[in-house]
């Protein structure tokens, strides 16, 4: 009885852990993209703070525990690539897509590219994109203007009114109406700041906590539930294979960017002056670092300028200025945005996952999980490539990893 009773009790704290475990893990799934992100910057950012902990301290400071050494390294890594990426992200979410809204209008082609993306990514987003509810909101209560009975008043013509014309003009339905559209406007831009802040929060504070405790987490779990040391060997392999891949995200965008400014800069070698691409070699740096931009990569660089080339060669009056317009984009496409999309980001991304599995993750992981698939989906492939690398032999053989020496063995 004292033997059933013990194990009653270990049952219970079991099923209690198991129950907090799934607990932690539906918390973590509403945020699912963001943490993904997350994983991606700590890895893409982790070389250069081990490059900066490695760097030689003064003299006068050696021998010394320096305190919050690893906390300031990680401050330091985080302002020189995170916050710049951020910028950049911002940039594009704040200042080009209301442009281009506003532009296309409520019925034009970005609201509907926006609306088929939404649709094709299924579940990847929770609910509208991000803003574009707000943006809508903004656009319909802009544009009426003001409602006919405010239209022309002053503050001092305000200041004079009496309390009748007062309640006059605020039970009017062009008034009522007006009102109810900004405060739904206030109110979805608050949501939209505020839920906007809230995952960037999440972004800075995991890669923060990743870069100065996750190796010493990864440490404690080892030594506490990996006696066979089967576990630690699939985790060393799994986080090399990812620090490559992730990683060479980053060596794609600088591949990219000198990509970029070759093509630009030899296309204004060939065409007539009007269409030439203003500031070639920062609009092909440009390129590259819009390459790490979720959903529209490096189309928010290279579209925009096509429309100015377009509308460059409109008023130049020269016809055959719009095949060079034509020309501009199909190298942007196919030569700046394709070919390292496809060709060079797998041979710069992975050393042991094989190059058309890791290419063909780039390409389904985005359509299966929506834009953070791009990440998602090389992670799957590496966990699932080195659990039969590493976890399988011990499954099948009941070996070590490092004892497995031939495919006899199985």
């Amino acid at each position: 009885m004292e033997y059933s009773s013990g194990l009653r009790r270990r049952i219970l704290f079991g099923i209690g852990g198991l129950g907090l475990v799934a607990a932690v893990v539906f918390v973590l799934i509403q945020f699912q993209a963001t943490l993904i992100f997350a994983i991606f910057l700590y890895y893409a950012s982790r070389p250069i703070y081990r490059k900066l902990k490695s760097l030689s301290l003064p003299s006068r400071l050696q021998g010394h525990r320096v305190p919050y050494r690893r906390q300031v390294l990680a401050m330091v890594t985080i302002a020189i690539f995170l916050l710049p990426f951020l910028f950049l992200l911002t940039y594009t979410l704040v200042l080009v897509v209301p442009e281009i809204q506003r532009l296309a209008g409520g019925d034009g082609p970005g609201v509907a590219y926006l609306s088929a993306l939404q649709s094709a990514q299924g579940s990847g987003l929770p609910g509208p994109l991000p803003g574009v509810a707000y943006l809508s909101a903004l656009q319909s209560a802009q544009g009426s203007g003001l409602p006919g009975p405010l239209v022309g008043l002053e503050i001092s013509d305000i200041l004079v009114l009496s309390p009748e014309e007062v309640v006059a003009i605020l039970n009017d339905p062009a008034v009522q109406t007006w009102v109810e559209q900004m405060v739904a406007t206030l109110t979805g831009s608050v949501g939209f700041i505020a839920n906007a802040a809230l995952h960037g929060f999440i972004l800075l504070a995991g890669t923060y906590y990743m870069l100065t405790d996750g190796s010493r987490l990864v440490d404690w779990f080892l030594d506490n539930f990996d006696e066979s040391g089967v576990v630690g060997s699939y985790a060393v392999a799994v986080d090399d294979e990812l620090s490559s891949i992730l990683f060479g995200n980053i060596l794609n965008a600088f591949v990219t960017g000198i990509i970029g400014i070759l093509v630009f800069s030899g296309y204004n070698l060939v065409a007539p002056g009007a269409v030439n691409v203003p500031f070639a070699p920062l609009v092909g740096a440009l390129t590259g670092a819009g390459s790490l931009i979720p959903v529209v990569g490096m189309k928010i660089v290279y579209l925009p300028v096509g429309a100015i080339l377009a509308i460059a060669a409109v008023t130049s009056g020269q016809a055959s200025a719009f095949g060079f317009v034509i020309l501009f984009l199909v190298l942007a496409f196919v030569v700046v945005d394709t070919i390292p999309d496809f060709l060079i980001r797998p041979y710069v991304s992975g050393n042991r996952t094989h190059v058309g599995l890791l290419m063909f993750a780039y390409i389904l992981g985005p359509i299966a999980f929506g834009f953070y698939g791009i990440f998602l989906g090389p992670i799957l492939l590496v966990l699932l490539a080195e659990f039969f690398r590493t976890i399988a032999s011990y499954v099948l053989t009941g070996r070590q990893p490092h004892e497995q020496s031939s495919l006899s063995d199985y």
